[in-house]
């Protein structure tokens, strides 16, 4: 499983396929037309996150900008009928930021907007995806400055951010024993037991290692 790649672009095209040099081996991966706006000319170095998308006659990569993105991704490819094209297709319509508000505001018709996305598919995508997205929603938001972070919604404590960092994790749709095994890592890594915890940076760093996997 490749979670993240870096290295030399060799080839970047309109359509969102580039092709990145990485220890000598072209990896070529496709992305959204957002990301592709971030990815620099040949010979420039790049770094994306990977998903692999695995089938009986193929293997696709797919690269993205940061993890915001590749968390929507893996979202949209778990609404009925929305498969890896159609997700890339709707990443590349709106910055992340427009296109989570999008969907926690069930704002299908904005969707129907993006070439190759109907009026079914965008209202499956808002019916599935509304609630889950209002957590990843909040996490930008504090990022941002915007508003009280998650740090000052909850009370100190290691256990308190923990439990949380689980609850935000598990809405996101990952499972419990994957979440509870990068949970136990990160929290032994940044230092476990002590007397202040960042709940944001906890979630970040755990979501990091869910998607390394």
């Amino acid at each position: 499983m490749i979670g993240w790649i870096q290295g030399k672009v060799v080839r970047r095209d309109a359509a969102g396929l580039i092709i990145v040099d990485s220890g000598g081996v072209g990896y070529e991966l496709r992305v959204s037309i957002q990301t592709l706006a971030s990815v620099p000319g040949p010979s420039e170095r790049v770094t994306l996150w990977v998903h692999t998308n695995v089938r009986e006659d193929a293997i696709t990569l797919f690269g993205f900008a940061d993890l915001v993105e590749k968390q929507l991704f893996r979202m949209l490819t778990s609404v009925p009928k929305v498969g890896p094209r159609h997700a890339v297709a709707v990443l590349g319509g709106f910055p992340a930021r427009e296109l989570i508000e999008c969907i926690a505001g069930r704002e299908s018709g904005k969707l129907v907007k993006i070439p190759g996305i109907g009026k079914k598919t965008a209202e499956q995508i808002v019916l599935t995806l509304g609630d889950k997205v209002l957590t990843l929603l909040e996490v930008m938001r504090a990022e941002a400055g915007e508003g009280p972070s998650q740090t000052e919604l909850l009370p100190e404590g290691g256990e308190d951010f923990e439990d949380a960092a689980r609850e935000v994790l598990t809405s996101l749709g990952w499972k419990g024993k994957a979440v509870e095994r990068a949970l136990t890592k990160v929290s032994t890594e940044l230092g476990e037991g002590e007397a202040k915890v960042d709940l944001d940076a906890l979630v970040r760093a755990t979501l990091a290692e869910l998607m390394s996997r």
